[in-house]
C-alpha cells in the first residue's frame, strides 16, 4: 500500500554534537493510513551531505534515531520514507536543524583575557559553560592572568561572576602572591582593596611580603608595609622554610643590587635587626654568608650586635673571617676600631670579638 508523503522527522534533543531525530508523527500517520496500528514499518532516514547528495544514516524499526558526531553550530537536513512489505511511502519533506554552538572551555576564557577582549570574556561567563577560576596550562586562575595584564576591567567582571579572590593553585599561590612576587604594585593594590589575605602562606612557606622581598621589589614592599594597618601585612612575619622575617630574607635571598635600599625602607619602618631563623642567623650574618657587602656596612653603620653568636657559638665577626671576603673584613675591622675608641661605659657589655690590628 502507498501511503504518499509522510511528515518528516522531528528533532528531539539537541546538543552541539547529536541530533536526535523522532518519527512518531511519520509511524503513526502510516499506520493510520494501511489501518494497522500494529504494523512493524521499516524507515529509511537520509542527510543531505555538504555536497548536496543524499545519504542513508539510518534503516530500521526504531521510532527514533540520534544523528552522532556531528559538528557544532551547523545545520543538518533530513528526510525520511516507509519501504515495507505491507506499507510504502514517499520521501517526507525535508526538515532542516541546526546543532548548537560547542560549550565554551577554560580556553576560551583565558584567550579572551590574554587578548584583553572583555566583551568575549563576559559571553563566556555569561554562558555558564566555564567556572570563572578556570585554570590555563600553568595553572593561573583566571583572576591571575587578568592581574598579571592589570586588567582590572576584567578582574571586576570575574569577580562580578564568582571568582575567588584568595584561590590558590597547586603550589598554594594565591593571585595576590603571583602579583607579588612579580612587582606587579597596581594588581596588589586591586587584590588587597577587594579582599585578599595577606598572611597567605604558600607551600613553600612565604606569604606575599617574603616574594615581594625576594625580588627586591622596593616599592611594593613600602606599600604593603605603609598599608599594614588596613590590610595586615606584618614587617615581622616569619616565612616556615627558614623562619625569616623579610629583614633576614632580604639579607638572604634579595638581590644584591637592591638589598641595600630594601634594608634601609625595612629598618626605617621598623624591622627588628635582631630577628633570628631558624638556624640563629641574624640578618647580620646571612649578610655575610651571602657576601653582601654593602649590605654588611648597612647593619654594621645601624647598630647591628657584632657579638650575637650563632648556634654553632660564632660570632659575626668570625663568620667573616671565615668567608674571607675582603669588603666585609675591612668594614668589620673599621667597626670594631670605631668600639674600642668609644668610652667603655657605652659600650656593649658582651665579650668583644677577637682583637684585630687595624692599619
Amino acid at each position: 500500500m502507498d501511503v504518499g508523503q509522510l511528515p518528516p522527522p522531528v528533532p528531539g534533543k539537541i546538543t552541539h554534537y547529536n541530533i536526535e531525530l523522532l518519527f512518531d508523527d511519520a509511524l503513526g500517520e502510516a499506520k493510520a493510513k494501511c489501518g494497522n496500528p500494529k504494523a512493524a514499518l521499516r524507515l529509511y532516514l537520509e542527510c543531505k551531505t555538504e555536497i548536496g547528495e543524499w545519504e542513508k544514516v539510518y534503516t530500521g524499526l526504531s521510532k527514533s534515531h540520534v544523528f552522532a558526531g556531528l559538528q557544532p553550530n551547523k545545520t543538518y537536513s533530513f528526510r525520511l520514507k516507509i519501504d515495507s512489505s505491507s506499507v510504502k511511502s514517499d520521501w517526507s519533506t525535508v526538515t532542516t536543524i541546526k546543532t548548537q554552538a560547542a560549550p565554551y572551555t577554560g580556553d576560551d576564557l583565558h584567550h579572551a583575557i590574554r587578548r584583553g577582549n572583555i566583551d568575549k570574556v563576559r559571553e563566556v561567563l555569561d554562558s555558564g559553560d566555564v567556572h570563572p577560576d578556570a585554570q590555563d596550562e600553568k595553572d593561573f586562575s583566571a583572576l591571575v592572568a587578568a592581574g598579571l595584564r592589570e586588567n582590572f576591567e576584567i578582574m571586576e567582571l570575574l569577580l562580578e561572576h564568582g571568582a575567588d579572590v584568595n584561590r590558590k593553585d597547586a603550589s598554594g599561590k594565591t593571585p595576590l602572591i603571583h602579583a607579588a612576587s612579580r612587582d606587579l604594585l597596581e594588581t596588589v593594590k586591586w587584590l588587597c582593596e577587594h579582599g585578599a589575605q595577606t598572611d597567605t602562606l604558600d607551600k613553600s612557606g612565604m606569604a606575599a611580603i617574603h616574594h615581594a622581598v625576594d625580588g627586591g621589589f622596593v616599592k611594593v614592599v613600602e606599600w604593603m608595609l605603609d598599608h599594614s594597618g588596613d590590610y595586615g601585612f606584618d614587617i615581622e612575619q616569619v616565612e616556615t622554610s627558614g623562619g625569616m622575617t623579610p629583614l633576614n630574607r632580604c639579607a638572604n635571598m634579595t638581590p644584591d643590587s637592591k638589598a641595600y635600599e630594601l634594608a634601609a625602607s625595612l629598618q626605617l619602618r621598623g624591622a627588628n635587626m635582631s630577628s633570628k631563623a631558624y638556624n640563629n642567623y641574624t640578618p647580620l650574618l646571612n649578610a655575610i654568608i651571602r657576601r653582601k657587602p654593602r649590605l654588611v656596612e648597612f647593619f654594621l653603620a645601624r647598630g647591628a650586635d657584632i657579638y650575637e653568636r650563632n648556634e654553632s657559638g660564632q660570632t659575626p665577626y668570625e663568620v667573616a673571617q671565615s668567608v674571607g671576603n675582603t669588603q666585609i673584613m675591612r668594614a668589620f675591622e673599621e667597626k670594631v676600631q670605631q668600639l674600642n675608641l668609644m668610652p667603655k661605659s657605652l659600650r656593649k657589655k658582651s665579650p668583644k670579638p677577637p682583637e684585630v690590628e687595624v692599619s
